[in-house]
Formats: C-alpha cells, structure tokens, sequence
C-alpha cells in the first residue's frame, strides 16, 4: 500500500513513501522527480508504526464489544472505530465499520460518512476475490465537491493485451453504472504497486468504481484511497476549469470558452483533459469551443502541462482546427510531451482531444492549457483623418496628400463636429477621436473604437463614390451610462451636413455582444445608407476612460449600385440587377469575403436576380467554380439544364441546402439548371439566355469566415432585342412565328424563354388557334400553353385552356364561345431554339342568328371539313330568314 502524506502540514514525513503490500510497512525514500508528482489532495497518517489509516496499533485499547477487554485495535481518532468482535485488532472508518472483513458492493456517502467520523478521506481495501467475482463502490459527494481516487496496488486484477484489460479491471465512471462497457478510466495488472499512485478523478456527481475479475484467481486484491474535495479546493489537485461552460447533451468533456467572458477572469480561461491530474477515460473524444466576438481579437493557446502517452500519437493527440467543426482547417497536432504555445485569429477554434486505450505504467495525465485573448492595437482598415476642406465637394475623394493634413486641422474637424451636433462643448486636452472610411481606398472592413484615442465624442464616417451606397454592421458595443447619457447614433448621410437622417439611436446602458451565451452569433444588425454618406456618432458620458471601457466595433462594406447590383431591403446579400438602371454588362461573383459576413454561420444564401426590361434578354455566363464538392450530389447536364442529383436515391432538383451549390431559377422560381457537388470541367461555360427575369442563388450549407465558401466567376450582359416578351394583339386574325436568332453551338447553352402574347378582342367571337412544328422535342423543352386572361394575376394568366408540344406537330383550337381574350405563353429552356408557327382567326357570329352554343373543341383535321359544313348551313339559314320575310 502507498499511503501519501500531507507534505504541507506533516514535514517529517516528506521525504518517505509508506509501502504497504496489504500488511507489511515499508519506506521508500522521495526522489525530486516524484515530488513534482505529488500534487493529489492530502491523505494524513499519525506515526511511523501506524499500522494502516485507521488503526494505530493492533492492540492494547480497550475493546468497544467488551470493555473488560484491553486486547482491541486502537483507532485513530477522530475517524476511526473499531471492527468488533469480527476483528478486534482492526480498525476502519466510522460508518465503514460493518464492512471490515468484506468491503464489497458498498455505497459511501460523504454526506454520512462525514457525519460519523468527520472525515471526507478513506479507504478502500477490498476483499481478497477468487475469481470470476464483481465488488463495486457507488461514491456520492455533496453538491460542489468532486471525488478523487488514488489506487496503489493491484494484485492479479487482469492484464493489458496491447489494446485493453482482458480478464479483470479496476473500471471508475462518472455515474451509477457497473456495466463494463461504460466510458472511464479502466487499470488492471498483476502485481503492481503504483508509486506515484495512479490518480483519478470524478467531478460530475456520483461516481461507481467497479472491481471486476473474469477469470479463475486464487487471490485477487485492490488498495485505493477515497477523498471528497470541494471543487474550490486551493490546496487540492482536483482542476476546476476558469471561464468555460459545460456543452449540455454532449458526451460529458464538451466546454465553450467566450472571449468576453474570458476577459472577466483573472487568469484567463484555463481548460484541461478530463479528470486531469488523474488519468483521463479511454477512447473519448473532448472538444474545446473557443469563440471570438470581435475581428480584432486573437487567442494565445499556453499548454502549461501536455503529458500523454509516449510513441502513442496515432491514439492520444490533440487537434487544433480553424473552425467549428473537425472539418475544419487543420491548424496543430499535439501529442506525447511536446507543449508549444499558438497563437490564431478567429472567430471560431476547436480544440479537440482524443484518447485510445488506457495504457501502462499509467505514467501521464493530459493537458492543461491557458486562453489568452488578446486585440490588435491597430487595424489596417482605419484610414488617416482629413481636414474639412477636403470634404466641401461629396463627390469628390480626397488625395493621399490630402489625407495626411495635420492634427490641429483634424481638431477643428472634431471640435466643429462637437458643437454642431452635440451641443456641447469639448473636454479640454481630448484627442480627436475620429476617422473617415473611403470607398476608392478600401470595399470592405471593420472598425474598432478601441483602436482610437478616448474621446467623449468619436466620429466615423464612410465616404462612398457617387454612385456607393453604405452597409454597415454592428458587432459589439456597450454603453454604461444611465438614462441615455451614452448612446451610438447611426445617420443616413454626412453628420457635419444639415441634410442627414438618423437611423438608429442606441441608448446606454446596454451591451451587445456578437455571440450568445450559448456561443452562437445573434442575428446580424445592419444598416444601409441611401447615399454615398453615412456616419456614426459615438457619444461617451464620461471623459476618461472607465473599468468596463464603453466601445463599438462592426464592420462595413461600399456596395455600386450601378455595377453590383441593387441590394434588397433587410437581406444581407440579397441584390437585383434591372436592365434599365444597372451597367449593360459586368461580372459578378461569390458573397462571403467582405468583412460584413464575419459573424455568419452555419448556411448562407445570397441571391442575385437579373430583370431584363421589355425588348431585352439577359445573358448570364457561368465561367468558372471551386472548391465545390460534396459526396452527397454531383451534376448532371442535358438538354434542359445542369441538374443536381443526389447521390442515394437519384432524385433530381432536390432540396439542395445540405450541400453547396449553384441554382439558376426562373421568374417563378422553378430551377432552370444546378450545379452542385462533383461535375465536369468542359462542361462550363454554362450559359443562359432569358427574356425574362432569373436568379442565380449561391448557396452554401456550413459557411464560416475562417474557410469560406466555394467560390465562381460569371459574367452578364442586358442585350435589346424582339424575340421574345409580352405583347398586346387587338386583331383579330393573324400569325406569329420566332425572331430568327443564329443558333448557338456552345455545349451548355440555354435559352430561357417566356413569351406572352395578349389575344384581345373588342367584339364577341369564337376563336380559332392552329399551332404547329417541325420539330420532334419534349414537352418539357418546350411548350406552348392557352389560357383564359385575367387581369388580376401576375402575368395575366387564369385557367388553363390547352397546351401544344412539339411532338403534336399541329393542332387547331376551338376556344369557348365568347373568350374574347386570351393569353398564349410560349415557355422553353433548351439548346435549341424553337421553331413553331402560331395562326388565329376569329369567327363573329351575330347573336340572333346563333342556334346553339359552340361545339367541343375539335383537335384533328377532320376539324377543317366540319367548319366549312358549318359555315354554309349559317348562311343557307340567315338567305332562308329572308325569304320568309
């Protein structure tokens, strides 16, 4: 037995170890080496001649059962009692007392054993077991308190095969649970005696040690000390984790560390491997979250201790990844006893640790690492001030020159900016607190108060092209002040004007953070200017800075309405392209790089819509993706588009948001072509060309700053021409044939086609469609459909009437009597153009000469022989009304 002394409150003893091999006391003198180790919580022993931990000496008390006696065991006091009559020359500890000679399947509570004996230490000396046998200990601590196990000796409990126990174990879980299947810590051997003991911890409630031998033993014996320790034990070794918080439903060893609540502790976050200082259970798998709330800020990884098992990388390592996720970028592998310090931005980190199997001489006890988050004192987004002569001209941007005028200047900036707006005066002896963003300079960035000298006043503007709009964002800010004497206002123009609108006006106290408490990013707070100005004006109720430092910090980014399209209320990256008002042709890309997009995660959507005008089409040329790939769909391209398939069950043009992706819709939202997951490099350019409306839709299902999404290139082009649109037809016969257009010998090439031709009459007719083509196409190529106008609808469109493919050939219509109006729509996505003729007439049939309502449409050519038959026996009829008269 290893008895481990109080090296702190017992000095005599701090130089020996107490070997008892179950019974026989024997001191072995403390290297340096293992004093380093001796860190568990104290387990006080009174003498040199102590014979274990509650008995002094085997004999010479009085005994408790007979009190004539004074042959019984004498007890350490206060803790100890003795055996009884069972065992007079033996001691145990108060409450323990019934298990003396078969300490097997026992509850120890520390809440009883406290009360009996004062003491939250013991032991456990199991019974000597032949095997098979099972003994198991359920350990309660009290509310705030942690168990520690310290086993010193193993007498034929099992061996290690390579790859585990076999045949016997020592098994603590941190549960009510004796299945051997459990995750814990599980040690065996056959004759070992632990110096250092083998230490282990549980820190989640009632813990269950169990002591299991599957084969025959003549003797099979455990030696292992117990100790109930509050969690905010200075003296102890139980870790107890600074600043993180415990990830419900997850394996048990998940924590999330937030910088600012980092920040708030005075030794930064500190984490560790479970059970650290004891051994940590085998085969699990830990993850740290470390999140960040600002983009200025990074975070120091110390490993104060990394201690794993030696030539065992492949098992037991720690990962450092870039992201939320092991998929992430891999950043650092850590494993045996190589510690380094790392340093990395965010906004999210993983740290990972593994674990294999439980291995001799159970020499190691994981890591402990330190979180130090630390801000860029500068960032390269702030560009210098300049004075307020540069700035007469809004329109104009100011030189590089310019931009570099001297302090006194950008004081008179500020201080004018002070009176004018505020109303109040300057603190004497303040630095301008003021900077000014520039949209030729840079398209995108983030800004940071904290970067700035302290002010009660700072002011940011962003100073756009003519043609820029502003879209800001705001991250992080936090104001103290009560009743509004601090406060953030954000104004739609330039705040020295006379001309500007107030936005938003954030009124102290209050605190945003970019993150929830439960690590994930709130929904974003954006604002967009109407012009090329915006400001924001930060106003300080005290003049020198405070403990909890008032701030703002968010990012922005210059949108060019006429070249990057027009973006869409309350979206993030939402734009329309119009054909009147946008550039005739320009590139478009991926969404996801510019700063605003730091706090998105988890899916992104952006879409990019494209409306050509009347007597325009739209050309959109997809010319290049990367990084697109993905096991679950791969592309498909045909006659009517690019497709994605999933990859089980085949299905095309399924909901794709799993997985990254192109998609190309229509005017009604129906996709034209999709490209996702693994295609085929010649297949691009893909092209398409519409006379009405599409959107492209980027869509990526996990995004993060740190990785991003896939990435494109594409082009577009508005082009005026007549082949296709919505016309209005008032005769009342005629035809209509395709616009001749060169046909296009790309491989992936589409025309998107949505003609709408308005058949309106004045007078009530029977109306007569004949369609045909030459060519042997799908319906779903392309089809033209009959419907009855109503003016209400979004393309005037009501019941369907009838629908031509081109596999019909030709076919003649016989429309309702008195379907005075009616719309023909031609719909194609295809490579080739189609090619049909349309013929209409109307028949006018006064109402006094009508006998009957019209007949079912004939669809054949026996049609035209029953027309003309109609036709004479009308006119034979209306001669015959005359003669009578």
């Amino acid at each position: 037995m290893i008895i481990q002394h109080n090296l702190t409150r017992q000095k005599m003893y701090s130089n020996v170890l107490i070997l008892c091999s179950l019974g026989t006391l024997i001191f072995i003198p403390i290297s340096a080496t293992m004093l380093g180790q001796l860190n568990w919580s104290p387990i006080y022993v009174g003498g040199n001649n102590q014979v274990d931990m509650w008995t002094k000496e085997s004999k010479g008390c009085e005994c408790q059962f007979n009190p004539s006696r004074k042959d019984c065991a004498c007890c350490v006091k206060p803790g100890g009692c003795q055996c009884g009559s069972s065992a007079p020359n033996k001691c145990a500890q108060c409450g323990l007392q019934q298990y003396c000679n078969n300490m097997c399947n026992v509850t120890i509570s520390q809440q009883s054993i406290f009360s009996e004996s004062r003491s939250t230490v013991g032991q456990i000396k199991s019974p000597s077991l032949q095997g098979p046998a099972l003994c198991w200990y359920l350990l309660q601590p009290d509310p705030g308190h942690r168990l520690e196990l310290q086993i010193y000796r193993l007498v034929n409990v099992g061996r290690f095969n390579g790859t585990g126990c076999q045949s016997g174990y020592v098994h603590l879980v941190d549960e009510v649970d004796i299945k051997s299947g459990s995750i814990g810590v599980q040690i065996c051997g056959e004759n070992e005696r632990f110096a250092p003991p083998v230490v282990l911890f549980a820190d989640k409630g009632t813990a269950t040690l169990t002591f299991r031998i599957e084969e025959a033993t003549a003797r099979s014996q455990f030696l292992a000390h117990y100790s109930f320790t509050p969690y905010n034990n200075t003296q102890g070794v139980g870790f107890r984790p600074v600043g993180g918080k415990r990830i419900e439903n997850t394996a048990g060893c998940d924590w999330l560390y937030q910088d600012f609540s980092c920040i708030k502790e005075a030794t930064g976050c500190v984490l560790a491997s479970p059970g650290f200082p004891g051994l940590y259970p085998s085969h699990i798998t830990c993850r740290y979250h470390i999140t960040m709330s600002s983009l200025r800020t990074k975070v120091k990884i110390v490993f104060t201790t990394l201690s794993l098992p030696h030539n065992n990388c492949a098992t037991d390592y720690i990962n450092v990844y870039q992201g939320p996720t092991s998929s992430s970028t891999l950043l650092a592998t850590l494993c045996s006893n190589k510690k380094q310090d790392l340093v990395f931005s965010g906004p999210n980190l993983l740290i990972e640790f593994k674990s294999g199997a439980t291995i001799p001489p159970y020499d190691y006890n994981g890591f402990v690492a330190k979180l130090e988050f630390v801000g860029a004192i500068t960032t390269t987004e702030m560009t210098p001030v300049t004075s307020t002569a540069t700035l007469k001209n809004p329109n104009r941007i100011p030189s590089s020159s310019e931009k570099s005028s001297k302090r006194s200047q950008e004081e008179v900036t500020v201080r004018q900016v002070e009176r004018e707006h505020t109303h109040q005066p300057s603190v004497s002896g303040e630095k301008p607190c003021q900077n000014f963003f520039y949209g030729n300079i840079t398209r995108s960035g983030h800004f940071d108060t904290r970067t700035l000298p302290w002010s009660t006043n700072c002011i940011l503007i962003f100073i756009g092209q003519p043609t820029d709009l502003i879209h800001i964002s705001l991250f992080n800010y936090q104001i103290n002040a009560s009743s509004c004497h601090s406060y953030i206002e954000i104004i739609d123009g330039d705040i020295r004007s006379s001309a500007f609108k107030l936005l938003k006006k954030l009124c102290s106290p209050l605190i945003k953070h970019a993150r929830n408490s439960e690590g994930r990013f709130h929904e974003q707070q954006t604002f967009l200017s109407t012009g090329n100005y915006l400001s924001i004006h930060f106003k300080r109720h005290k003049p020198i800075p405070q403990p909890e430092m008032e701030y703002i910090d968010g990012a922005f980014s210059f949108l060019d309405g006429y070249a990057e399209g027009t973006l869409q209320p309350n979206t993030l990256c939402d734009v329309t392209y119009f054909g009147l008002t946008s550039s005739s042709m320009g590139r478009i890309h991926n969404h996801g790089s510019q700063h605003l997009f730091w706090n998105v995660e988890g899916p992104l959507r952006c879409s990019q819509k494209f409306v050509p005008t009347a007597n325009q089409s739209v050309i959109l040329k997809i010319m290049s993706l990367q990084r697109l790939s993905s096991e679950l769909c791969y592309t498909k391209c045909g006659d009517s588009g690019c497709q994605c398939v999933n990859t089980q069950n085949k299905r095309e043009f399924e909901y794709v948001g799993d997985y990254d992706h192109l998609l190309i819709l229509n005017e009604y939202n129906v996709p034209l072509s999709c490209i996702c997951g693994s295609y085929k490099e010649e297949w691009l350019p893909i092209i398409i060309r519409s006379w009405s409306p599409i959107t492209v839709i980027y869509s990526v299902a996990k995004y993060n700053w740190a990785e991003k999404g896939f990435s494109f290139e594409a082009e577009y082009r508005f082009i005026y021409d007549s082949a296709c649109g919505y016309r209005l037809i008032n005769h009342h016969s005629g035809a209509i044939s395709p616009v001749h257009m060169e046909q296009n010998t790309v491989l992936n090439y589409y025309y998107n086609q949505v003609c709408t031709w308005i058949l309106n009459s004045n007078i009530e007719r029977e109306l007569f469609v004949e369609i045909a083509s030459l060519q042997d196409r799908p319906c779903s190529a392309w089809n033209i459909t009959i419907y009855e106008y109503v003016e209400e609808s979004k393309d005037h469109t009501g019941r369907l009437l009838e629908r031509f493919c081109p596999r019909d050939s030709g076919k003649v219509y016989q429309l309702p009597w008195k379907l005075n109006i009616v719309a023909i729509k031609l719909s194609a996505m295809t490579r080739t153009l189609p090619q049909f003729q349309i013929k209409w007439r109307s028949q006018v049939v006064r109402t006094n000469t009508r006998l009957s309502s019209p007949e079912v449409s004939a669809n054949s050519g026996s049609y035209k022989i029953f027309h003309i038959f109609l036709n004479v026996s009308h006119v034979m009829f209306y001669f015959f009304i005359l003669a009578c008269k």
